[in-house]
């Protein structure tokens, strides 16, 4: 209507206008006049109809991101359900196993001391004839088919528990997926910068994350060389998550986001070439793992730039000194050396990072360290088979690089992943553990 009554109003001003007019030049200025005064007016209109438009689409935002968050909360309720579920189900379990147990013994007990144990029913009188030198047969005779009841009953609790064992392990699967998916999600999604705090802050990760977390620090343990025979293996190190904590800084965000839009504009939109991960196992004793991808990788948005979520281990002065001020590939080497030039070093498999951190015994005896899990733009990877101590950048054409394993053709054990810039970097989460009395790794070991 707006846009009609403007309209009209121009075509009128026109006709009154040339009908006023005496002499051409008074027309040709009114001419002239006339589209400047309509163009501004459309303007106008195009822009309040794009302000409603962008109001609706805001609206179906707000009301979109309503909905999300009711559904995390819903997927939240159930898994706490299930996790309730599962325990009830491992309590009867547990119930079950000392039944089993206490039927069992009581079995042995009674074959192997019949006489001893047996009791004679109360009203049970024997034939015509009876006498006494046969009441051992007879509770001989008693104590099989009483033998033989107990079998039965003890054969069918055994497929009841098998049942229940099933199902329970059902349940944690289905709730460790659930688990998994909502800490990928949380991994990978880069908040607003208004959204996070500026200085760096840890909080502790909700029950969903440290799952996640949990999950794969444990699936990406390895074999390592022992550090007095390197010619032998150790076992996989056998450790326990006590704590996983949530990292948040507005600074490092940016500068991540920043060196995340350098790269987007170096490729002009295109994609980065996929990373190749490893799929060898080296050891007889993994050759039954399941074969898995090692390097995880963050969902992509439109443009593929290799980010990843890596490990890194450091002692316990530079892990804080990381949280401060964030990664500086500049004290690359101090106290470990640097194979392959000034850089940050990350692995894919947490155990790798373990030889770099606190080696000090806690009270308690037991070895803890701290690892920092964190997301690693890669961008186009440079694969690298040789040392290059006095390497300071990444060769040209690619803006990190892979250090390939021995069964790769490379120099390592175990891929390293090397960065030149500290902003390609996001440090994500802080864990600590501690290796178990059973662990015999590199580090247990020595």
């Amino acid at each position: 209507m707006h846009a009609r009554a403007s309209k009209a109003n121009c075509d009128n001003g026109r006709e009154s206008r040339s009908q006023g007019s005496g002499s051409r030049g008074a027309r040709t200025v009114d001419h002239l006049k006339e589209p400047e005064v309509c163009d501004v007016e459309s303007r106008k209109d195009v822009a309040m109809l794009n302000f409603k438009e962008l109001h609706k689409l805001n609206a179906k935002l707000k009301a979109l991101c309503h909905v999300q968050k009711e559904l995390i909360a819903n997927l939240e309720a159930q898994a706490i359900l299930k996790n309730e579920d599962r325990e009830s189900m491992m309590c009867v379990n547990d119930w079950q196993d000392n039944l089993l147990m206490f039927w069992k013994d009581h079995i042995n007990n009674s074959y192997d001391h019949p006489k001893r144990s047996w009791h004679e029913p109360e009203g049970l009188e024997g034939p015509e004839g009876f006498q006494p030198e046969d009441e051992g047969k007879l509770g001989e005779v008693a104590l099989t088919k009483s033998y033989e009841n107990l079998m039965l009953e003890l054969t069918e609790m055994s497929a009841e528990l098998i049942l229940y064992n099933e199902e329970a392990r059902e349940t944690s699967l289905q709730e460790l997926a659930i688990s998994v998916r909502a800490g990928w999600k949380a991994a990978f999604i880069l908040r607003h910068g208004s959204a996070v705090p500026l200085q760096t802050t840890l909080s502790p990760a909700d029950r969903m994350e440290f799952t996640f977390v949990e999950w794969l620090f444990a699936r990406s343990l390895a074999r390592h060389r022992q550090a007095r025979d390197p010619s032998l293996w150790g076992p996989v190190p056998s450790v326990k998550v006590l704590k996983v904590q949530k990292i948040e800084s507005r600074t490092f965000l940016q500068r991540y986001m920043q060196r995340r839009g350098e790269l987007l504009e170096q490729r002009a939109g295109q994609s980065c070439e996929a990373l190749r991960d490893i799929r060898t196992m080296i050891g007889k004793s993994l050759q039954n793992r399941r074969s898995i991808e090692e390097v995880c990788h963050c969902p992509d948005s439109g443009v593929n730039l290799n980010e990843v979520l890596l490990f890194h281990g450091s002692p316990s002065a530079k892990i804080n000194g990381i949280l401060a001020n964030g990664f500086d590939p500049r004290y690359a080497g101090e106290g470990t050396g640097a194979m392959f030039g000034q850089g940050t070093y990350f692995a894919h498999n947490a155990s790798k990072c373990f030889r770099y951190g606190d080696d000090d015994a806690a009270e308690t005896g037991g070895l803890r360290q701290t690892v920092l899990l964190v997301r690693a733009l890669l961008g186009a990877p440079y694969y690298q088979d040789y040392m290059s101590p006095d390497q300071r950048m990444p060769p040209a054409n690619s803006d990190s690089v892979v250090v390939l394993t021995r069964a790769e053709g490379g120099c390592v054990d175990h891929r390293e992943y090397v960065l030149y810039e500290g902003a390609s970097c996001l440090p994500v989460y802080l864990i600590d553990f501690e290796h178990l009395p059973a662990c015999g790794c590199l580090m247990c070991g020595w």
